[in-house]
């Protein structure tokens, strides 16, 4: 029993890793906050986005708030993929 309950957690965290590297990893063709939204629609938690103010106040365009949004993003996908 520990060793499947082990096995499922070390497959959560590599999900949830994949998934924020995804993130991570916009490509140049799309905007990072469209490529975020469709990837937190993708797992089914854009009203809990939405209702947690995910995608407001911030201003997705400028780069250089790309690490503070990524700390938010990493900090929401963690608490609702565990």
């Amino acid at each position: 029993m520990t060793i499947l309950k082990k096995e499922t957690e070390r497959k959560r965290a590599q999900f949830t890793q994949e998934i924020i590297d995804s993130i991570r990893n916009v490509p140049r063709y799309c905007s990072f906050y469209s490529h975020t939204f469709n990837k937190i629609a993708a797992l089914g938690l854009q009203m809990k986005a939405k209702s947690e103010r995910l995608f407001d106040d911030e201003d997705w365009s400028n780069p250089t708030n790309k690490d503070k949004l990524m700390k938010k993003i990493e900090k929401f996908i963690v608490k609702h993929t565990r």
